[in-house]
């Protein structure tokens, strides 16, 4: 694949294995997921054919939602937008990416300037991709781009044609449309409170038509509806999950988002729940003559004849390790539907009976042992890695990432829930301004920091409010690690931030890399980052450097062992590294 990079290099003191043998129904799903783990951001239909788009230059095509082909581009950058023009497909994404498939191959517009392109809509002959930083627009060739005004200043993440009208949507609920190649003019939207300071009107992520009627979906569970001629309106919801996709077809709208969360309606305005086959995020849905498909993180798909009852055509999530921790001399591993590894070393793995089902994607060790966190508010503890307990908490949502400050457990998760506990048995909510998924801690052993998808915050001492920080907002932040007196965040795009001021100021680093990164740590020497099949080193954490590894598949989380840090990630990876090089 085009996402290699050039260092990629085996090191033959790494060791690497296995870790688990997954059923047979499971690893068929696995070995059919495009792109093996990483993140499809959305999926778009012309007739029978499906493309499929996401990180670090994923493309992938299918007939059969099950099987799919990845296809070369000339591109790192995530993708985010796939469309038909009505001559030929055009994918969009980070850094001025417009890639055109001409002659079954696809190739990069010249000229783009690095706008973070997210929304495009075809219609009419004409073609337009918006994003953070401005537009770009041209004909059904899609050959020859050319900079328009969008009307706006917001960043634009949605795109729909409404008949021959262009329609684009994104911040602060923005909507602004363009007819007949005239220019983009604002449309009045009307959403329902979302109760937050920071957000008081809902990012738009997508939008849909049926050729009259808008239908835009978002943040806080957002849905509106209307036409571009009389505005649109905030409608009931049935849940606070992110709402990332939404499509019509056959008299039925469609919505997916964060947590596997699927919707349905017959109108547009009253939405009930259709089941949920996955605990992934959705980021896209689309129709064929065969029925719907959405997609989403771990390379996911799932599909459904009514748009009501899903269920997974493929999915990396079950044979997925997400986070280690080490406590005791052991270390222990957890992942996709309630996996648990342990081991003393790093080099051999053994698996224990799983404690649940549920996807698991954060562990720490503590006081009071490990703590392991997951889907649907699943929250486990163990004194040995072997036994665990299910503790009850105060959330439904998806839990990401587990961490221990020194005298206290906290727990990061979807809508920007923060769970604390001294003894990991009684749980509370502790308030935070984040709306987005908080993933991630570090602490210099008085402040804390905590990192996610939009999200830094910064609390100074235990027990004072949470901080929102503006160095995260519109951005997808992975890791956090503190050493060496400095707080290092990276994220996707090769995002690299460092503080040396206890997280109050963030610098931009530079990382040399440009696919997403996901996870960092300090090994007491240095910080290592790790992504797609690379690792990064850095003393500072704004000058880095390419680590050798001995893998490409992501590495998801790392822990210290010894005189070693060890890795788990994508496809059950493990991997072992020197922690002083």
């Amino acid at each position: 694949m085009s996402v290699r990079l050039p260092f990629l290099l085996a090191a033959p003191a790494a060791a690497v294995a296995l870790a688990f043998a997954p059923g047979a129904a499971a690893a068929e799903r696995c070995a059919g997921a495009p792109g093996g783990g990483l993140t499809l951001t959305n999926v778009a239909a012309h007739g029978a054919e499906l493309y499929a788009v996401g990180s670090n230059g994923l493309v992938a095509a299918a007939r059969t939602p099950s099987r799919w082909t990845i296809e070369s581009t000339p591109t790192k950058h995530d993708l985010r937008g796939v469309a038909w023009t009505g001559r030929r497909w055009v994918a969009i994404g980070d850094v001025g990416s417009i890639l055109t498939r001409i002659g079954g191959r696809w190739r990069a517009a010249p000229g783009i300037p690095p706008l973070s392109l997210r929304g495009i809509a075809a219609a009419g002959g004409r073609v337009v991709a918006a994003g953070r930083g401005g537009a770009m627009r041209a004909d059904a060739s899609a050959e020859q781009w050319a900079a328009v005004d969008p009307g706006t200043t917001s960043t634009l993440w949605a795109g729909t044609a409404v008949g021959d009208t262009l329609a684009l949507a994104g911040q602060e609920a923005t909507v602004v449309a363009s007819t007949g190649g005239g220019p983009f003019t604002v449309v009045p939207t009307s959403p329902r409170p979302t109760g937050s300071v920071i957000a008081p009107r809902p990012f738009l992520w997508q939008l849909a038509s049926d050729g009259r009627r808008v239908v835009a979906v978002g943040d806080f569970g957002a849905i509106l509806e209307g036409t571009l001629a009389g505005g649109l309106q905030g409608q009931r919801t049935p849940t606070d999950e992110i709402l990332r996709g939404v499509s019509r077809a056959n008299g039925l709208w469609v919505a997916v988002g964060s947590g596997g969360v699927t919707l349905f309606s017959r109108n547009g305005r009253q939405w009930r729940r259709g089941t949920t086959a996955t605990s992934a995020d959705l980021r896209g849905v689309a129709h064929t003559p065969a029925g719907w498909v959405a997609v989403g993180d771990q390379s996911t798909v799932i599909t459904s004849q009514d748009g009501r009852r899903w269920k997974v055509a493929v999915s990396a999530l079950p044979c997925s390790l997400a986070s280690v921790a080490r406590g005791n001399g052991t270390l222990v591993a957890v992942g996709g539907s309630g996996k648990v590894l342990r081991s003393t070393d790093g080099r051999r793995w053994r698996s224990s009976p799983r404690p649940t089902r549920s996807d698991l994607a954060g562990i720490a060790h503590g006081d009071a042992g490990f703590v392991a966190a997951g889907s649907a508010g699943t929250l486990l503890t163990s004194r040995d890695g072997r036994t665990w307990r299910r503790r009850s908490v105060p959330t439904s949502l998806n839990l990401h990432g587990v961490f221990w400050t020194g005298s206290e457990y906290l727990v990061g998760g979807d809508r920007g829930v923060v769970l604390a506990s001294e003894t990991g048995v009684r749980w509370r909510r502790v308030r935070s301004e984040a709306f987005h998924s908080v993933r991630a801690f570090a602490t210099d052993g008085r402040a804390v920091v905590a990192v996610g998808a939009g999200t830094i915050m910064r609390r100074p001492a235990r027990g004072a409010a949470w901080q929102f920080q503006s160095a995260g907002l519109q951005r997808f932040q992975t890791g956090v690690a503190y050493g060496a007196g400095r707080f290092v965040v990276v994220g996707h795009n090769g995002e690299a931030l460092a503080s040396a001021d206890g997280g109050r100021t963030w610098q931009a680093g530079v990382s040399g890399v440009e696919v997403n990164l996901d996870a960092v740590i300090w090994t007491g020497s240095r910080f290592v980052a790790s992504g797609e099949g690379i690792a990064i080193t850095s003393t500072d954490g704004l000058r880095w450097s390419p680590l050798r590894v001995a893998t490409t598949k992501s590495i998801r989380s790392w822990a210290r062992a010894g005189d070693a840090i060890v890795g788990v990630g994508d496809g059950g990876t493990t991997v072992r590294v020197s922690a002083t090089g």
